[in-house]
């Protein structure tokens, strides 16, 4: 029995002694190795010390601390080589896939809208292009006009003034109705949509020739809407009346032209270089004559309907032909 028993305790104390030197090794190995992790700096670079061998000796090569995982475009003097960044140093990099950004298109939709209007469609329909639609009578929307004055005009002149100096490449600006008759009738389409008009407008175009009228029939509006020195004025022209005086508010000068004609209806579109073939002052003067003058609302609005094209540098007689219009526009000499 007691020879059992040294022979059990004999075997524990073997075992202690094994598990001991195991554990006194790995404090040694551990003790050797140093952490390739530096956190004396921002950029994590690893120390540059070398450690000392056992003999006294440096080996640089053997015992020079690994360095961090570099990530991309981290830079240390290492990585150059007279001026160029070693081969090895970049294959040892890892490579990561990117996402480009996508910039929204250069592109926007300028729109006037009352409060109880639904212009949801513009963002869902048309989401290729930006929006900024300004409710004209409710001065607690988050973007608004002082009041409404002038229909969609002053909408219009306000985005100008606001962004003048950072402006898109093409901007429209375009009633608050999606399509139908009779509230869209004048919109050039089959459906009368302005979803589908703009879908096929020729950006290419506006940009080369600075302004596109979005209706090509030429009524109302052509051959000869305004006459302003007419004598007698015609009846029903009350525009006419107050056009030569609402020139002078306007442009500052008394180069009033003898015919005004435009097909209407105050939808077009424009380049931002045309834009700015004006000053910033020039659409700030407008801006305060629609929102100043004594003019009733719907009279207003029907003087800068058959301005806008002078406005953005057309003739005061703006009919081109309706199928060339059609196919400057949208592409195609059929499209209505």
């Amino acid at each position: 029995m007691r020879l059992s028993y040294r022979v059990g305790a004999a075997a524990l104390i073997i075992f202690a002694i094994i598990l001991i030197k195991r554990h006194l090794d790995l404090i040694q190995d551990d003790a050797q190795v140093q952490s390739g992790w530096h956190f004396g700096s921002f950029t994590g670079e690893s120390s540059d010390s070398s450690s000392s061998s056992s003999n006294g000796n440096t080996d640089t090569a053997s015992t020079k601390p690994k360095s961090k995982p570099k990530l991309t475009g981290d830079k240390t003097p290492d990585d150059y080589v007279n001026g160029n960044q070693k081969d090895d140093a970049l294959a040892s990099r890892p490579v990561y896939e990117t996402t480009p950004i996508i910039v929204p298109n250069d592109r926007v939709i300028v729109m006037a809208k009352l409060a109880s209007e639904d212009t949801s469609w513009v963002s869902s329909d048309l989401n290729e292009w930006r929006n900024v639609i300004y409710t004209v009578d409710d001065q607690t929307a988050s973007r608004h006009t002082p009041k409404n004055k002038g229909r969609e005009s002053l909408a219009y002149l306000q985005y100008i003034v606001d962004h003048y100096h950072d402006l898109p490449s093409t901007l429209i600006f375009l009633h608050s109705h999606k399509d139908g008759w009779p509230g869209a009738w004048h919109t050039d389409t089959m459906a009368y949509s302005n979803v589908d008009s703009i879908r096929a407008l020729q950006t290419d175009f506006v940009q080369q020739n600075g302004y596109a009228n979005l209706r090509c029939q030429q009524t109302p509006g052509c051959p000869e809407e305004i006459r302003p020195f007419r004598e007698p004025a015609q009846s029903g022209k009350t525009t006419e009346s107050v056009y030569a005086q609402a020139w002078v508010e306007l442009f500052n000068n008394t180069d009033v032209p003898e015919v005004v004609a435009v097909a209407c209806c105050s939808q077009f579109a424009v380049s931002k270089a045309q834009v700015l073939q004006r000053p910033l002052e020039d659409y700030q003067r407008y801006y305060d004559w629609v929102l100043n003058n004594r003019l009733s609302d719907d009279l207003t609005a029907h003087v800068m309907e058959y301005t806008w094209h002078i406005i953005f540098g057309q003739d005061p007689v703006y009919c081109p032909d309706a199928y060339q219009c059609y196919s400057d526009v949208y592409g195609n000499p059929y499209f209505w």
